[in-house]
């Protein structure tokens, strides 16, 4: 089945200009728009009547592909969904939620193939992640939220989890906690590209520090954390703090702590990675390493609005920290 851009290549012109000729949404000589007929013709394209509708008069459709699982999505996670789209809006396109699996291959290949966005961000990127390979093989323009295990090459906006994790242990440290537990989640061993460079950085600070990290990974959900607190305490080590990089986890962990007895932060210590506000409205309140999430999503569609229009891309490499919100959820140990 021809693309656009197979349109583009015979017709000598740029795929943004395909697209012009067909909607007629920026003016084009009429010698351009006959060549790009022309090619479409020979190569029997037909742009999909879905998309040209959905766009209306705007410039296109990008797409966010964001795997569904099982547990829903985060109050974080849905910041992620209304940063892009008002980013996307602000460029004047529209922003389509694609929630299907990184590894369904086969339905991906089928959305691709239709035709129906100009451009998409991937969410959730994994240490080997197959979207990388069928959108570079069908040539589809993409970004990046996030980094494969080999990013060279490839256009990608992404928060600096290694540096986040490194804050969140030497926080806890400088505060005398020398016995930790990190409580992340099971896509860890799926190859979670996030999961997997927090933790290979706390085992490594840890072992610089001196310090004790033990690790529970589990679902996202309120029970991973009641059962990680459950463990801690049955365990009978001197744990005195925990970092958690799972949201409902983090929830279910401070609300056990503090049924069996124990108080935030007197007895137990949190810092939670990848939490939002929502951490503000926990009793007590939990000190967070946040990303910047509109910077991000902010960077992430401007860099695919720039390959969509043919400009090039000064950095397409953008990496971003974390913020450190101090709140109450840390004591320091005499």
């Amino acid at each position: 089945m021809a693309t656009r851009d197979d349109v583009a290549r015979l017709a000598g012109v740029s795929s943004s200009t395909v697209s012009y000729a067909i909607s007629g949404r920026r003016r084009i000589s009429e010698e351009t728009r006959e060549r790009v007929f022309a090619a479409m013709r020979e190569l029997d394209y037909t742009p999909n009547a879905f998309a040209q509708g959905l766009a209306g008069s705007r410039k296109g459709i990008l797409a966010l592909n964001y795997p569904l699982k099982d547990e829903g999505w985060t109050p974080m996670e849905v910041r992620y969904f209304e940063t892009a789209t008002a980013a996307a809006r602000e460029r004047g396109f529209h922003l389509l939620l694609w929630p299907n699996a990184a590894d369904d291959v086969a339905t991906l290949t089928a959305l691709v193939s239709q035709q129906l966005v100009d451009g998409v961000i991937v969410m959730e990127v994994e240490w080997d992640d197959p979207r990388v390979a069928l959108f570079s093989e069908r040539d589809v323009r993409f970004v990046l939220l996030g980094r494969n295990a080999d990013p060279s090459g490839l256009a990608y906006v992404d928060t600096d989890f290694g540096t986040a994790a490194r804050t969140a242990l030497e926080y806890l440290v400088d505060r005398g906690h020398r016995d930790i537990l990190f409580v992340g989640e099971a896509r860890f061993e799926e190859g979670h590209g996030p999961m997997v460079r927090t933790i290979s950085e706390l085992e490594a600070c840890a072992r610089r520090f001196g310090a004790s990290l033990s690790l529970h990974n589990g679902p996202r959900s309120y029970a991973t954390g009641r059962s990680a607190y459950r463990r801690l305490r049955d365990s009978g080590a001197a744990t005195t703090a925990v970092i958690t990089f799972n949201e409902s986890a983090t929830i279910g962990l401070v609300h056990a702590a503090q049924l069996d007895g124990r108080s935030i932060p007197d007895d137990l210590s949190v810092v939670a990675i990848g939490m939002g506000e929502d951490a503000a409205e926990l009793a007590p309140p939990v000190t967070t390493i946040t990303p910047p999430v509109a910077d991000l999503t902010d960077a992430a569609v401007r860099m695919l609005v720039a390959m969509i229009e043919d400009h090039p891309l000064t950095h397409p490499e953008v990496l971003l920290d974390a913020r450190l919100v101090e709140r109450k959820s840390v004591c320091t140990l005499g």
